[in-house]
C-alpha cells in the first residue's frame, strides 16, 4: 500500500498553519464595514476589502478552503495590479494545498511565477512540488527560502528533504549533518523536524529499520504525532510485520482519530488478514498431528472475509455516488483482493468447491485475478478432477507470473500432472525437460559449494513418475532404482519404487517396499496411502481397509487420501458385472447365437474376506437341429485372503441332464511370477449347441499356471477336460505368450501367440465332435488413446489374429478374426468395452464366417 505523496508531518503540518496564519495577517485590520462574503465563486469585483472579507471568512469556517480558492481563481481571472496579482496567487497556492489539491497548487507557483509571490507561499508550493514530482518547482521553492530566509533553520530541512527526492542522498546526510551540528541544545521543534527529515531519507534508500527508529524517536518526543504514527504502521507493513502494522494502526485510531482513512486502515486489515494466511498454512503443513486442530487457524480466519469484502463494497458504492471515482476504483482493488485471499484460503482449507465457485462468480464479472489465484485455482480443480479447466488458468499463471515463479514451482508441478491428465504427453514432456534444463544439480547460491539441489532431485523424481503414468513402466522402474539408491531414505523415491512395482503386476514386491517405507515414515500421508493401494491391489482387502479408514480421519483434506478412500469405497462397494455377446452364420456350432452373463455381487462382509453373488447365463441359439435355450442361475460366495481367492456357486438350469450343479474356481498366487487355477463346473455353460439340443449336458474341469514376468510379458498354459453325458470327452492342452512391444501414453501394441491341441473319444455324435484338432494363432492388439480426463479415458482398439486349423480327416485350413472395439474408463474399477468383429474358421472342411458384437460391463453400485 502507497501512502499519499507529501513532506515529512510536522513539516506539512507546520508550514500550511504559518502560511495561512500569514494569509491571514492582511486581513487582522480589516474594515469592520466588511463582514460578508458570498460562499460561492462569483465573478464580482476583486478588491482589496474583498480579499479581507474571504480571508476572515475563512478563518472563521464559515467559507471552506474549495470554496475559497475557487473565488480567488474567479478574481484571478480578473484584470488585477500587481499587487493583487501577488497577494491572489500566493493566498491560492496556501488555499489550494489547504482544499487537498496540489496540482493546482503547483500550476499556480509556476504560473505566478514562484519567486513573486509572498514567502509564506513558498512552503506550500514546495508541498505542492513535491505532491506531484516537480522537482524543478521543489529546488527553487528551497531556493527562495533560503535566499528570504539565510539564517532560519527550516529552510535547511526542507532542503535535505528535496535532496533526497533527488535521490542525492549523500548530500542530504551531510546537509541534515550539518544542521544537527549547528544546534548545541535543539529545541523539542528542531528535535522533530529532524527526526522526520531523517526518517524520510532513510525510507528513501531502503533502510526501513533505521527509518522506523527515527520515527520511534520522534514519537517518544511527541506522542501523538500524526505522521510518525503513518509512517510507522507503513514501514512495518513494507518489511513484512502486517499484523504488527494494523496493531499499531488501530492504537493510532483509538489514540487520535482519523490518523489513517477508513480505505488505509481496510487495506492493513486485509494484509494483515495475508499474513495470518501464511501463518495458517504454515502451520497446517507442520503439524505433527492430522487433526482438525491443523485447521484451527484457518478455520478462524475465512470468517473474516466476506464481512470485510461487504463493508468495502458499501464503501465503494458509497464513493460512487458522491461521485470520488478514485476513491470508488480503490474500494473495488480492496474488495478484489479480499476475494482473491478468500480464494487461496479456500484451496488451502481442502475447501475446492468453494473456491472454484468463487472463482467462476469472478470469471462471469468479467475479472482476472492474480497469478497466484489462477494457480490455486488450477489445483482445486485438479483436486475435483476436472483437469481439463486446470490447464489454461496454470498456463496463464505461469504466463503472468513469468520470473516471480521460481524454477520448478507447485505451478509448473501442477501443469506437468494436468497436461498428463488431458493426455497433452507432448506439453507435459516439454514442460518437463524445461523444468529440468531450469533445475541444476548443485545449489548455486549455498555456504558451502557442491550441495545437493534437492529440487533437482524432486524434478528427477517427476521424470520417473512420468515414465510410470504414461504408461512406460520400464523405463520408470530403471530411474526410481537409480534415484532411491542414490537417496535411499527419500520418502518420495521410494514410493515412485513402489508404484512402479505395482505397475509391473509385482505386487507382492510392491507391498515389501511399502512396508519398509513406513518403518522409515510411518506418519507419510503418502506412504500411507500408496501402501493401502498395494494391499487392496494384493487381495489384503481388510487390511486396505483399516488402513485407509486411518488415513480419512487422520487427512481427508489430501488428494492421495480422496484417492484412496475412492479406491476403497469402489472395491469394497457392490458390483455388476455383465458380459454379452451375438453372432450367427456359424452353422457348424449355431446358426445365430446370443448369450449375457450377469453377475450381481455383494458388498464385502466378514472382515472384507466373503462376499455373495446372483449369477444368470441366458442363451439362445438357432441351429440347423432346432432353437435352444439356457437359463441358469446359481447363488454363490467368494473368499478373497491375500494370495487365496475361492468361489462357490449352486445353480439350477432349465434343461439337460444336469440342471443342478455346482461351480467352483480356485486361484492362488503362488509368488509376484506364479499364478495357479483350477475351475469345476457341473454343467458347463460352454456345452456346444447341438449336444444340448440333444439332451446332452457336461461337466467341465481345467487347469491352468501363468507365468508373470511383467505388466508386459506373461506365459499361460491351460488343461481343460469336458465329459459329456452321453459318454464322450474332451481333453484339450495349451499355450499362450504375451508380449507388450510398444507400451505409452497414447499408444500400445502387443501380440499373442498361442497354440491348443484337443481329442474327442466319439465322433458319432449330433455335434461337432473332431478325433483331434489343432490351431495355432497369432493375434495382435493395438490401442489408441482417444480421451483422457483425470481417471476417465476412452480408448479405441483394433484387434486382429491369423492362424492355422487342423481337423484329423479333413486336413488344415486358415484362422483369422478382426474385432474394433471402444473402451471406456471411468474411475477406478469402472469399466465399459463394446464393438463388433468378424471372424472365419474351417469346420469339417467347411470355412465358415462369423460376424459378431459384444459388450462387456463392470461397474460398483455406490
Amino acid at each position: 500500500m502507497q501512502r499519499p505523496p507529501g513532506p515529512p508531518g510536522i513539516l506539512r503540518h507546520a508550514l500550511t498553519a504559518a502560511a495561512i496564519a500569514a494569509s491571514l495577517a492582511g486581513a487582522a485590520h480589516a474594515q469592520p464595514a466588511v463582514v460578508a462574503i458570498n460562499t460561492q465563486a462569483s465573478e464580482s469585483p476583486y478588491s482589496p476589502q474583498a480579499h479581507d472579507a474571504l480571508v476572515t471568512a475563512q478563518r472563521s469556517g464559515s467559507v471552506t478552503p474549495r470554496a475559497g480558492f475557487a473565488q480567488l481563481e474567479a478574481w484571478r481571472r480578473q484584470s488585477l495590479d500587481a499587487a493583487a496579482q501577488r497577494r491572489v496567487a500566493s493566498d491560492g497556492v496556501v488555499w489550494a494545498m489547504a482544499a487537498g489539491q496540489p496540482a493546482d497548487a503547483a500550476r499556480w507557483a509556476r504560473e505566478a511565477p514562484l519567486e513573486v509571490l509572498d514567502a509564506y507561499a513558498f512552503e506550500p508550493a514546495f508541498q505542492a512540488a513535491r505532491s506531484v514530482a516537480d522537482r524543478t518547482l521543489e529546488g527553487e521553492a528551497v531556493r527562495l527560502m533560503r535566499t528570504r530566509q539565510p539564517q532560519a533553520w527550516r529552510p535547511r530541512i526542507f532542503e535535505a528533504v528535496w535532496q533526497t527526492d533527488q535521490q542525492d542522498y549523500a548530500q542530504a546526510e551531510a546537509t541534515l549533518a550539518s544542521l544537527r551540528a549547528s544546534w548545541p541544545s535543539p529545541t523539542t521543534e528542531q528535535q522533530v523536524a529532524l527526526l522526520e527529515a531523517r526518517g524520510a531519507l532513510n525510507e528513501a534508500r531502503a533502510r526501513p529499520l533505521d527509518a522506523l527508529a527515527d520515527y520511534n524517536a520522534l514519537l517518544a518526543i511527541e506522542p501523538h504525532h500524526r505522521y510518525a504514527r503513518r509512517a510507522v504502521a507503513f514501514i512495518l507493513q513494507s518489511t513484512g510485520a502486517e499484523s504488527a502494522a494494523l496493531a499499531h494502526a488501530q492504537a493510532a485510531e483509538a489514540a487520535q482519530p482519523g490518523t489513517f482513512s477508513a480505505l488505509e486502515m481496510a487495506t492493513l486489515r486485509q494484509q494483515a488478514f495475508g499474513q495470518q494466511l501464511r501463518w495458517a498454512v504454515a502451520h497446517r503443513d507442520e503439524s505433527t498431528g492430522w487433526g482438525a486442530e491443523r485447521f484451527a487457524l484457518l478455520d478462524a480466519l475465512l470468517p473474516h472475509y466476506e464481512p470485510e469484502r461487504q463493508a468495502a463494497m458499501a464503501q465503494e458504492s458509497e464513493a460512487r455516488s458522491a461521485g470520488d471515482v478514485p476513491g470508488a476504483t480503490a474500494w473495488r482493488n480492496l474488495g478484489l483482493q479480499l476475494r482473491y485471499d478468500r480464494i487461496v484460503a479456500l484451496t488451502a482449507r481442502a475447501r475446492y468447491a468453494e473456491a472454484t465457485a468463487s472463482y467462476e462468480a469472478l470469471a462471469a464479472e468479467g475479472v482476472e485475478p492474480p497469478y497466484y489465484v489462477q494457480s490455486d485455482v488450477a489445483g482445486a480443480y485438479q483436486q475435483q478432477r476436472r483437469s481439463d479447466l486446470a490447464v489454461p488458468l496454470y498456463e496463464a499463471a505461469l504466463r503472468r507470473g513469468a520470473d516471480r515463479l521460481p524454477m520448478p514451482s507447485d505451478t509448473h508441478i501442477g501443469l506437468v500432472y494436468a497436461y498428463m491428465d488431458t493426455a497433452r504427453f507432448d506439453e507435459a514432456q516439454a514442460l518437463l525437460s524445461r523444468m529440468e534444463e531450469g533445475t541444476p544439480p548443485m545449489l548455486r547460491l549455498s555456504p558451502q559449494g557442491g550441495t545437493p539441489n534437492p529440487q533437482y532431485t524432486e524434478v528427477r523424481n517427476l521424470r520417473a513418475l512420468m515414465q510410470l503414468y504414461a504408461d512406460r513402466p520400464a523405463q520408470a522402474e530403471r530411474s526410481a532404482g537409480i534415484l532411491s539408491a542414490l537417496a535411499p531414505m527419500n520418502a518420495g523415491l521410494r514410493s515412485a519404487q513402489a508404484e512402479t512395482a505395482m505397475a509391473r503386476s509385482h505386487p507382492q514386491a510392491a507391498l515389501a517396499h511399502y512396508d519398509e517405507l513406513l518403518t522409515d515414515h510411518p506418519d507419510n500421508v503418502s506412504v500411507r496411502a500408496g501402501h493401502a493401494g498395494a494391499l487392496f491391489n494384493a487381495g489384503e482387502l481388510s487390511e486396505g481397509r483399516r488402513a485407509t479408514d486411518a488415513l480419512a480421519a487422520d487427512a481427508p483434506d489430501a488428494i492421495a487420501v480422496r484417492n484412496a478412500v475412492r479406491l476403497r469405497d469402489a472395491t469394497l462397494a457392490p458390483r455388476l458385472e455383465i458380459d454379452a455377446e451375438a453372432g450367427r452364420d456359424g452353422g457348424a456350432l449355431a446358426n445365430r447365437e446370443w448369450r449375457t452373463d450377469t453377475r450381481l455381487i455383494s458388498p464385502w462382509f466378514g472382515d472384507d474376506t466373503w462376499r455373495l453373488f446372483y449369477h444368470q447365463i441366458l442363451a439362445h441359439a438357432d441351429t440347423d437341429q432346432g432353437n435352444v435355450t439356457l437359463a441358469r442361475a446359481g447363488i454363490g460366495a467368494e473368499y478373497l485372503k491375500g494370495r487365496w481367492n475361492f468361489t462357490g456357486e449352486l445353480h439350477q438350469s432349465n434343461d439337460g441332464p444336469y440342471r443342478t450343479g455346482v461351480a467352483l474356481g480356485l486361484r492362488y498366487r503362488a509368488s509376484d511370477q506364479w499364478r495357479l487355477s483350477a475351475e469345476v463346473d457341473t454343467n458347463s455353460p460352454d456345452t456346444p449347441w447341438k449336444a444340448r439340443n440333444a439332451g446332452i449336458g457336461a461337466h467341465a474341469t481345467a487347469l491352468g499356471a501363468t507365468y508373470v514376468v511383467n505388466e508386459s510379458r506373461s506365459f499361460d498354459a491351460t488343461a481343460q477336460r469336458m465329459d459329456f453325458s452321453d459318454g464322450n470327452t474332451r481333453d484339450a492342452f495349451g499355450l499362450d505368450w504375451r508380449e507388450r512391444w510398444i507400451s505409452g501414453p497414447r499408444f500400445q501394441f502387443e501380440t499373442t501367440l498361442g497354440g491348443e491341441t484337443a481329442r474327442y473319444d466319439r465322433q458319432d455324435t449330433p455335434y461337432f465332435s473332431p478325433a483331434r484338432e489343432s490351431a495355432v494363432e497369432l493375434g495382435a492388439r493395438a490401442r489408441y488413446l482417444t480421451w483422457k480426463r483425470d481417471d476417465r479415458s476412452f480408448a479405441q482398439v483394433v484387434e486382429a489374429s491369423t492362424g492355422r486349423y487342423r481337423q484329423e480327416g479333413f486336413g488344415s485350413g486358415p484362422t483369422w478374426s478382426l474385432r474394433y472395439a471402444h473402451e471406456w474408463s471411468f474411475g477406478p474399477t469402472m469399466q465399459l468395452r463394446y464393438g463388433l468383429g468378424v471372424s472365419s474358421h474351417p469346420y469339417d472342411g467347411v470355412r465358415e464366417r462369423r460376424p459378431f458384437v459384444f459388450l462387456n460391463l463392470s461397474v460398483p453400485l455406490q
